[in-house]
């Protein structure tokens, strides 16, 4: 993908140089209408004749409509440029996110902490020795656990925040039967700034158990 970016970026660039040396070149001048020998008479007959009719008004150039289309042109290369390599939001979930979550039927908050390994498309993760799998497209998310009915889905609202729902199938999470919840997840840490074997803490009240 970023490959294709930059060959994008390229193209567009050396077409943008193109048309500004194409419209910086002259354009021709449109050659003077040779004299013929019926316009004078006679070596006397012109001087008076230029005396009398005084000078013919010059005739306006015809503008090009050349740099017009250069300009457009231009504008809309740039535009094609920022967009694909300026403006694009790069979504990486890789790292260290606490995840907050909270159910209404029961009534329940907790927090588990997951560190996500892997590419910004898809990967594995860990939470607390629990493991599971995740896939991201776009701004959409996907985190499924290995060993658990735990499905979270959601999407990104921003490079450091996440929001979504979560489904429970056949669990106790803090001591209290939650089928469902919603979620908000903050980022820690970049993978970048992980530790190896660094271990992640959990709260004695967000623990899992089946029923």
């Amino acid at each position: 993908m970023k490959t294709h970016k930059r060959l994008t970026a390229l193209f567009v660039t050396f077409a943008f140089l193109a048309l500004l040396q194409v419209s910086a070149m002259p354009l021709r001048a449109d050659q003077a209408p040779a004299p013929s020998g019926d316009e004078l008479e006679s070596a006397e007959q012109g001087p008076s004749v230029i005396e009398e009719e005084g000078t013919a008004p010059a005739t306006a150039k015809k503008k090009s409509i050349l740099p017009i289309i250069i300009g457009v042109l231009a504008v809309g290369a740039i535009a094609a440029v920022l967009a694909l390599v300026v403006f694009k939001t790069k979504y990486d979930i890789t790292g260290t996110w606490d995840f907050n979550f909270t159910s209404t039927s029961p009534a329940h908050t907790w927090t588990w902490t997951l560190a996500f390994s892997g590419d910004k498309k898809s990967g594995t993760f860990n939470d607390a020795g629990d493991t599971g799998k995740y896939t991201v497209d776009d701004k959409d998310v996907k985190i499924q656990y290995d060993a658990w009915n735990i499905v979270l889905t959601g999407k990104f609202d921003g490079k450091d925040k996440m929001t979504g729902s979560a489904t429970f199938s056949g669990l106790t999470i803090g001591g209290k039967d939650i089928t469902a919840a919603t979620w908000t997840a903050s980022r820690i840490s970049s993978s970048s700034s992980l530790k190896p074997g660094a271990g992640f803490t959990q709260s004695l009240d967000g623990r899992k158990a089946k029923r």
